[in-house]
């Protein structure tokens, strides 16, 4: 495990999958991520690359320049969850990781690509940045998003009904679970207003994720009902939230922002014809960050 620390953070890192597994604020003591030892959900903020959610075909079909295309399997979201992470750079306050291709990703994936994930401690805060690099030649497609886990359990409270996250009062979209398989997006979108005080409950969650896209405002507040800790988390270049929590008795909810969406139940498997999907040109890089700042 990689520690890195500053006067206020103390935060532990696994090189597999470059995922991040603990923040403690030194001045409170207390852990805001869940660490993936108890109930069903067994990582604490996996990184979702080169593709998010569950795939409808399980494969995906990829242009590889003029008149050629290739099919290769996918898993739900991607590889890079699952895989070691080259170590580039770690400092007290730094750390940043990277992959590249290898023989299992290119069973899987046909670009030349480059993914680093750096975190970075200033004061309170995290932050936690994707590079995404085109090394080749032709076009090359991609999601990718965060998955992180905070731990409900400020001040050794862990019923989830007192836990909320504060939103900016709005009217969003909402992505909901197809009724009919609920491995897959429904297309149909809904308008949905969003409260200042989205309260947490299991009940929210037995249909799977909740995903909101059009939020005027990146950032939102998880927050406890007679507490002053929390967690301030903002996304940039990651235009999806999704929220979710698994239904057994675990202590988390997942703020999951993506440059990216799961598939709906009508896709096709064209990687080009994904929602949101990612493009980058040969050489092309793109940032991708999310802010977690403890309190």
């Amino acid at each position: 495990m990689i520690r890195i620390e500053n006067e206020k953070l103390v935060v532990l890192i696994n090189r597999f999958g470059a995922e991040l597994k603990s923040i403690v604020n030194k001045e409170n003591g207390i852990e805001y991520i869940w660490p993936g030892t108890e109930g069903t959900f067994k990582k604490s903020a996996p990184n979702l690359f080169p593709f998010i959610g569950n795939i409808v075909t399980g494969t995906i079909d990829y242009p590889l320049g003029k008149d050629e295309r290739v099919i290769l399997p996918m898993t739900k979201h991607g590889f890079a969850r699952d895989v070691d992470f080259e170590i580039l750079e770690i400092t007290e306050d730094t750390a940043k990781f990277q992959l590249r291709p290898n023989a299992y990703t290119e069973e899987r994936y046909p670009y030349n690509f480059s993914l680093i994930v750096e975190y970075i401690l200033v004061e309170d805060k995290v932050y936690h940045n994707y590079y995404v690099k085109n090394n080749g030649v032709i076009e090359m497609y991609y999601h990718i998003g965060g998955h992180t886990a905070f731990y409900c359990n400020y001040n050794g409270d862990k019923n989830f009904e007192n836990y909320y996250i504060e939103f900016q009062e709005q009217e969003c979209d909402l992505y909901m679970i197809d009724a009919k398989n609920n491995s897959f997006l429904s297309s149909e979108i809904q308008k949905y207003r969003l409260p200042e005080k989205f309260m947490l409950s299991k009940e929210k969650f037995l249909k799977d994720a909740l995903v909101f896209e059009g939020l005027e405002n990146n950032t939102v507040n998880l927050k406890h009902t007679e507490s002053s800790h929390g967690v301030e988390f903002t996304f940039a270049e990651l235009d999806t939230l999704a929220v979710w929590t698994s239904v057994d008795s675990s202590e988390f909810i997942c703020l999951e922002p993506w440059a990216g969406i799961t598939d709906f139940t009508e896709n096709c498997n064209r990687v080009e014809e994904k929602k949101h999907i990612q493009k980058l040109n040969s050489n092309e890089q793109k940032k991708h960050t999310q802010i977690i700042r403890v309190y």
